[in-house]
């Protein structure tokens, strides 16, 4: 990950380590003899155009992702989210398959931010409603898909394995396994409910993973509750 003024120094970095000199790589991407130092030096313009950072990138002999900055990967990923599901729309249209049959779950990055939301869309999955019925799953636009990086519930629920929640359980309101935030990771943890005085439980089936207690379930903010699970084989 970087931004824009990491993306330039590394480039003056590049530029200096091929022994070349911003006046004839400017040239060589068909720019005025000044560009490529107004861009380095003085963050004009503020980054550099598609072909432009193509052209650039072969001549020092790196990928073109390497000059790209967190704001240009982001909006390249969405637009590829987006075409995937235009052209899986287009499939269903052509082969008369009722897209009333269908619903669109998303599957959302596993490192959120601290606003304890969900924040990027990686890919989507078009599942048949009879599948989700199967499931007891009434309202599919609350049903986030995430695969699991952390080891909480080893050997149960593994790194790998791609777990289902509906994200509308902020505060669990039974016991099972809800999704909560440690660090920058999401995890899975078993959440019980005491019936006699309302405490809860919160632990891991990996003995490794300390036990968290609360005074009632009110004081415990979760990122879902876990609906399915996909095994990874």
């Amino acid at each position: 990950m970087a931004d824009i003024e990491e993306i330039r120094k590394k480039v003056d970095q590049l530029i200096t380590k091929g022994g070349f000199n911003y006046r004839d790589l400017s040239l060589k991407i068909g720019r005025k003899d000044s560009y490529i130092q107004q861009y380095v030096k003085y963050g004009y313009p503020r980054r550099l155009k598609e072909m432009d950072r193509i052209r650039l990138a072969k001549i020092l002999n790196v990928d073109d992702t390497e000059l790209m900055d967190d704001e240009i990967i982001a909006t390249k990923a969405n637009s590829i989210v987006a075409g995937k599901h235009n052209i899986i729309s287009d499939i269903i249209h052509n082969s008369n398959l009722p897209e009333s049959n269908l619903s669109v779950i998303e599957v959302m990055n596993p490192k959120p931010d601290n606003s304890a939301e969900f924040e990027q869309i990686i890919s989507k999955n078009f599942v048949c409603k009879s599948m989700l019925d199967d499931l007891g799953i009434n309202m599919p636009q609350n049903i986030k898909i995430v695969k699991i990086t952390s080891d909480s519930m080893k050997p149960n629920i593994n790194p790998g394995d791609y777990a289902w929640f509906d994200i509308s359980c902020k505060i669990p309101e039974s016991d099972g396994l809800y999704l909560f935030l440690n660090g920058k990771d999401l995890c899975i943890k078993r959440v019980e409910i005491s019936p006699l005085d309302g405490s809860v439980e919160i632990s891991g089936d990996n003995p490794n993973y300390k036990i968290y207690k609360a005074n009632s379930r009110t004081a415990v903010k979760t990122f879902g509750k876990l609906v399915a699970l996909t095994k990874k084989i």
